[in-house]
């Protein structure tokens, strides 16, 4: 009996301590997941990679922390500690608000919206195309967002017109009167306001980056509007099937020639395009340090919250439209099980994010985000005691 029971303090000793060591990975990669972000790439690209992880490690470890309360409770003291610490970070990525109240007349009279969407030149990711027209279009349209921002998107109203399109067309064309296609046709911005594009330094050398900038005239209220396309990983066809065959195998047992593989084509890229975003990111920064009052910042980051770039970006005196309005995780990538949020709505001034819908469409390799702002004030021109505006077109 005695031998029974030793033998049984012996497992239940070497379980603790294999529990414990669990707990204290899981706990350390959360935490070098959370702040990897504060690390300049050009002083260590490396240190990037775990904040990818992030949104993993903050599932994980919450699971350890309910498992703890029945386990070993000591080491859920450990997790909660682990994740105030981390709260900031963990917060951003995963955000916990339930849902906007609904919005009174008078705000909704003050409210606007602003669609961001990668569209990967209208090509339909769902195959061949409807007789009817396409469906990116389509979408766009349904939202009836007062400012669009895409990117990487081919001219649609000039000589590239789609004849198949035409309707479409006609309908964004008296839509959105205002209308701006920039830098090698990469970028568009379409508005039911009167928008004026700014200028901004010369960034010929970002390479598959780029960004355009506009001063807004909403209702009375001044905006700067960015819309932004950070460097792209640059991935070949070659590079991503590499990585979908290893993400398929039922045990990941990768040869020394995957590795190898892994090492020089995907993390090489992965690594330079780290250094390239945060040059650029130094940019946008820069310029937004140059305009006063409000400011929206969207696009396609290629890279998570909570990165350098995107913390380069948010220093700028920017918040995370998500981080305040959305609730957990979600991706905006979604090809080529790449699935990670990189995908952004950053802003100041005298209005609020209201509230932030990512749209699940499988049209395009990005999901669109969809976000409501809210002035905190009236402009003039609204009557501020019916919350109406006199010339405000019924676009909502």
């Amino acid at each position: 009996m005695s031998t029974i029971l030793g033998i049984w303090h012996a497992g239940r000793s070497l379980f603790r301590l294999l529990w414990g060591a669990l707990n204290i990975l899981c706990v350390a990669a959360l935490v070098t997941a959370s702040f990897a972000g504060y690390i300049d790439p050009d002083t260590c690209a490396w240190a990037q990679l775990p904040g990818m992880t992030l949104p993993l490690w903050v599932a994980v470890v919450l699971a350890l922390f309910v498992a703890n309360l029945f386990v070993m409770r000591k080491m859920a003291l450990i997790d909660a500690l682990a994740f105030i610490i981390c709260s900031g970070p963990v917060l951003t990525v995963c955000p916990v608000n339930f849902g906007p109240h609904k919005l009174s007349e008078a705000d909704k009279a003050r409210s606007f919206t602003v669609l961001t969407y990668n569209v990967i030149n209208f090509t339909d990711q769902k195959g061949v195309e409807p007789e009817w027209g396409n469906r990116t279009l389509s979408y766009i349209l349904s939202t009836d967002a007062d400012i669009v921002c895409l990117q990487e998107a081919v001219p649609i109203m000039g000589k590239y017109r789609n004849k198949h399109w035409q309707k479409q067309l006609d309908s964004i064309h008296a839509r959105y009167p205002y209308y701006d296609q920039t830098r090698y046709n990469l970028d568009m911005v379409m508005s039911k306001y009167p928008l004026k594009q700014l200028d901004i330094p010369p960034h010929d050398e970002w390479d598959t980056g780029n960004y355009s900038a506009y001063q807004v005239d909403i209702e009375g209220h001044q905006l700067t509007l960015v819309n932004c396309h950070l460097q792209s990983i640059g991935l070949t066809p070659g590079d991503k099937e590499l990585y979908l065959e290893l993400t398929e195998k039922e045990t990941i047992r990768p040869s020394r020639k995957e590795i190898a593989k892994v090492k020089n084509d995907l993390i090489s890229k992965l690594l330079e395009a780290f250094r390239q975003r945060a040059s650029q990111a130094r940019d946008i920064r820069d310029f937004l340090d140059t305009r006063q009052g409000n400011v929206i910042l969207v696009g396609d980051f290629n890279d998570v919250p909570g990165s350098y770039a995107y913390r380069t970006v948010r220093s700028a005196g920017l918040r995370d439209a998500y981080a305040d309005c959305a609730f957990g995780a979600r991706a905006t990538y979604n090809a080529n099980r790449f699935y990670f949020h990189i995908d952004q709505v950053l802003y100041r001034g005298d209005f609020k994010a209201y509230s932030i819908n990512r749209a699940k469409v499988p049209y395009s390799d990005h999901y669109p985000l969809l976000t409501t702002f809210v002035w905190d004030t009236a402009a003039a021109k609204v009557d501020a005691t019916t919350g109406s505006h006199p010339d405000r077109k019924n676009n909502h």
